[in-house]
């Protein structure tokens, strides 16, 4: 039996999208929504600091013991703020809050890669759609 073209089209189009809300963990939304910390987001906003979303990568255990090495490696990165660091082990994210004024998000990346670097881990910054990390109003 042959269907129509257009029956064909819906089906096709039903079945690729009834997949798009399938949470995967690779999407910039799912990973920043691992790490985000709505308090975290108000203090950081209220001292006029910012918060940037990366992933992470590389070969290592997902383990407890690992997320509190990355954890301790981003806190001690120059330039974060103490006590901001977010991990999120799946899927890959972290977040850091940082002061501008100080250093730009590219710095804050180039710190963390310098300090994940040796545990063989890469990190990627993410882009928050502007809504989630701008004061309302």
């Amino acid at each position: 039996m042959k269907l129509p073209r257009t029956r064909r089209a819906l089906g096709l189009w039903l079945a690729l999208g009834g997949t798009a809300a399938i949470a995967c963990g690779y999407c910039v939304e799912d990973r920043i929504a691992v790490v985000y910390d709505h308090a975290l987001l108000q203090r950081t906003l209220a001292s006029k600091h910012q918060i940037a979303f990366f992933a992470w990568d590389g070969p290592v255990t997902r383990s407890e013991a690992m997320r509190q090495k990355i954890l301790a490696l981003g806190e001690g990165t120059a330039g974060v703020d103490k006590g901001s660091t977010r991990v999120s082990m799946e899927p890959a994210a972290l977040a850091v809050a940082f002061d501008p004024q100080r250093g730009s998000v590219q710095s804050v990346q180039a710190g963390l890669q310098k300090a994940l670097g040796p545990i063989r881990l890469s990190v990627m910054l993410l882009q928050p759609p502007p809504a989630a990390i701008k004061p309302p109003g």
